[in-house]
């Protein structure tokens, strides 16, 4: 059934058009067939107009649409064309990223600038300091080693007087040759006494029930052995007699024959010559002057020779 309004051909039960939604007229019944001539040249002439006016229609929306495309296209050209020079961004942050870069923050430089300057100050108050300091501790230092030297010169400069002085006091009174005249000595001597002697002078041990001459006072093994005057003395053995000491030892002699024991120590007391006997025959030798006036003044003579 064709649409008397736009002429649109529809079926045959609808009941309106479904181009332009115009009621169709439906036949009610065959009785109509004498006005089907009429009906059908009006039906016909009315769809032809239908038909005239769909295919300008048509024609019309096909010209309106060929110029919106073309209109379009122009606009998609002109977009493309936009888009080449310049993508407008679609998105915040693509926004965000077409803006212009900030400049940077302008009081970061001078705080780093500050931060240096601090830096500088510290380390070279740190570095003077520390340099001050130990300017301070070694000129302390130098200061202390001055005194001290000179503390130590001083020293020096007095031991070395007092070293002079003693040695000026107790200047060698003995020596090797002194010791062969006492040797020559004694063997005068003995030879008088009718005694015969064994003596350090000779280059002899002196050993006698237990004492060792000079081995017991040069190894300090005296004092249980000999006492001086019934007093236990300090005993020094020297080849000198250049020892500051009350009792310097330079030879020893004994004789021995049977139960008689004569033993003679020549010894600097204070400085002066003179000769101990010991006739002990216990094992402590008690020492005192001899009384033997040839005997000391021998001695004697050869000790304060120059």
């Amino acid at each position: 059934m064709y649409c008397p309004n736009c002429g649109k051909k529809n079926d045959l039960d609808a009941l309106f058009c479904e181009n332009c939604g115009a009621r169709l007229i439906l036949p009610t019944s065959s009785s109509a067939a004498p006005r089907s001539a009429a009906s059908s040249a009006t039906t016909r002439a009315t769809s032809e107009n239908a038909a005239s006016r769909a295919d300008t229609h048509s024609a019309a929306d096909v010209d309106d649409h060929t110029t919106r495309a073309a209109q379009s296209d122009s606009s998609a050209e002109n977009t493309v064309d936009d888009t080449d020079d310049t993508v407008a961004p679609t998105t915040r942050s693509a926004q965000h990223a077409q803006q212009s870069p900030r400049p940077p923050h302008r009081g970061l430089p001078a705080l780093l600038l500050a931060l240096i300057v601090i830096v500088l100050v510290g380390g070279g108050y740190y570095w003077f300091s520390h340099n001050s300091a130990n300017t301070d501790s070694t000129t302390t230092a130098t200061s202390s080693s001055s005194t001290a030297t000179k503390s130590s010169s001083s020293s020096s400069a007095a031991s070395t007087q007092s070293s002079s002085s003693s040695t000026t006091k107790t200047a060698a009174k003995w020596s090797t040759a002194k010791m062969s005249e006492l040797s020559s000595f004694m063997a005068t001597w003995q030879d008088t006494m009718n005694q015969s002697y064994a003596g350090t002078y000779d280059g002899q041990s002196v050993s006698v029930d237990g004492l060792d001459l000079p081995t017991d006072i040069r190894d300090n093994n005296y004092q249980d052995k000999i006492t001086v005057n019934g007093n236990a003395v300090k005993l020094t053995w020297t080849t000198k007699a250049n020892k500051d000491a009350n009792y310097q030892v330079v030879a020893a002699a004994a004789y021995q024959h049977g139960t008689q024991v004569i033993i003679y120590l020549y010894v600097f007391h204070d400085g002066s010559p003179d000769v101990l006997v010991s006739q002990d025959t216990n094992t402590t030798y008690n020492f005192t002057s001899s009384a033997n006036t040839d005997l000391q003044n021998g001695f004697a003579k050869i000790a304060n020779a120059d």
